[in-house]
């Protein structure tokens, strides 16, 4: 027997110390693990170390729908209340703005993205070493229960891996479905087209002909999804793309692979459950330590593609509040599927604060630079944190004017004030969508509502059509 088996043992007996792993494993961190797994976007750095919550994984229920989401496809209208279940687990992970954000998502062919930190950093600087350092201490210590928790969890992390492979293929095998279902309906329109064209050459005018009706699957929606907390998403897409990939949910390209993968993640779960409280109190605090968080980090993002802790995280200790977040970014869900997060453009913002803002000339310290920021960007500097107690206005500073200058108390308002009309146009609706709008509920009955929203229509539309002055 190795001399520190019996250091390790007298060391529990002394501490008594017990662990109640059974009810940790089981009951906590469940729903926090369903949400985060379900978006099916695991983190390059720590998603392959096990988890919390492992029996989500085994009994598919990361995959199963959520209630309370409504998405409207208003260029189709057509209302649903069916999401697929990483869509809707994906929108709830957001930092959506209540009205203001928006989602274009396209399917990009070729090569995806190259996955070198899952390999480099996930695999050989985090998984490797730290599975290595437990299984060198179970069996250091002859902790045959230790060793079997540990090659439990294992097994855990692998079917895991696995699974959510396989719903990121069934995405992709569902867009490959429709995009051979559009392809073939643009080929039928050519021919229809081409034999349309030949007839009417020919025809004497007797007989009157229609042309065929040119497929729309191939064209971009407006579609907006209504969350659980109510925010207003705005949705860019391929029309094809709703139907397979948002309401939908994926179709598991091997199904026999997927049900012995969740077979095995049950096993799994229960030699973790019997194995972990058998196992030396040592095993026991390292296990959770690891579990926990893993479990943590993960909740948190950190290292996943839609991660924004490198903006709205680290960031913030080295700049004031972001006051309006115009930033942009991308994310791919799976090797074909990407998605590009941003909000309204700058356009759409500036005619939303100059109706909503007052001039700046003649206010005193509110024209000053330091007092103001610009409307494009509506950020502090890092400056206002620290520098010292400014001089009084003078005359000339009074009577400087600062174009695309607002007061920051005034900007603030500016950004709360924005509300469904200014979304509704944006989204530039015509009559017939507003008739639809009014149909859903979306658009209230009331004509002082319905009033202000269009005025808000027709000056977004005169600022787009506008000289270029009118809007710098």
């Amino acid at each position: 027997m190795y001399p520190w088996h019996e250091t390790f043992r007298s060391w529990a007996e002394d501490t008594g110390l017990h662990i109640d792993a059974l009810g940790l494993i089981t009951l906590f961190g469940a729903e926090e693990m369903d949400r985060s797994i379900g978006r099916l976007m695991p983190s390059s750095y720590f998603g392959y170390l096990p988890l919390l919550g492992a029996f989500v994984v085994a009994g598919n229920r990361f995959t199963e729908k959520k209630t309370g989401y409504v998405m409207y496809n208003i260029s189709a209208g057509i209302m649903t209340t069916e999401l697929a279940g990483w869509f809707s687990r994906w929108l709830q992970a957001q930092d959506f703005h209540a009205v203001r954000s928006k989602v274009s998502w396209e399917v990009v062919e070729g090569p995806g993205p190259r996955r070198w930190k899952e390999l480099f950093i996930g695999i050989l600087l985090v998984a490797l070493p730290v599975h290595g350092m437990l299984l060198t201490l179970t069996l250091l210590t002859a902790d045959w229960w230790g060793f079997s928790n540990v090659v439990a969890m294992l097994v855990s992390v692998v079917v895991r891996c696995a699974l959510v492979a396989e719903n990121q293929a069934g995405i992709d095998a569902n867009i490959e479905v429709a995009q051979k279902e559009v392809q073939e309906a643009l080929d039928k329109y050519k021919k229809a087209k081409e034999q349309f064209d030949k007839r009417r050459q020919n025809d004497t005018g007797e007989n009157e002909m229609k042309p065929p009706a040119v497929p729309k699957d191939h064209e971009w929606v407006k579609a907006i999804v209504v969350t659980q907390d109510s925010k207003v998403i705005t949705i860019d897409a391929p029309a094809y793309l709703v139907r397979p990939a948002f309401t939908a949910n994926p179709h598991i390209p091997s199904p026999g692979f997927y049900l012995t993968c969740r077979v095995i993640g049950w096993i799994a779960f229960a030699v973790h459950v019997i194995a972990i409280g058998m196992a030396a109190l040592h095993t026991q605090i390292c296990s959770v330590a690891l579990v926990v968080v893993a479990t943590v980090l993960t909740g948190y993002k950190v290292g996943c593609e839609d991660s924004r802790i490198s903006i709205v995280g680290w960031n913030e200790l080295r700049r004031a509040p972001v006051v309006d977040n115009d930033e942009r970014w991308e994310c791919w869900l799976t090797p074909k599927l990407k998605a590009t997060v941003s909000s309204h453009s700058s356009l759409d913002k500036q005619a939303t604060l100059q109706s909503n803002t007052m001039p700046t000339r003649g206010r005193g310290n509110a024209t000053r630079v330091q007092d103001v920021i610009d409307t494009n960007k509506v950020r502090l500097s890092w400056s206002r944190l620290w520098r010292p107690r400014r001089k009084k206005a003078t005359s000339t500073d009074t009577d400087l004017e600062q174009p695309n200058m607002v007061p920051l108390k005034e900007a603030r308002a500016a950004t709360k004030r924005i509300r469904r009309q200014d979304l509704y146009a944006w989204l530039d609706l015509t009559p017939e969508e507003d008739e639809l709008m009014v149909a859903w509920g979306l658009i209230p009955r009331s004509r002082e509502w319905q009033e202000e929203y269009r005025q808000k229509k027709e000056e977004y539309r005169r600022l787009q059509t506008g000289p270029a002055s009118q809007i710098s």
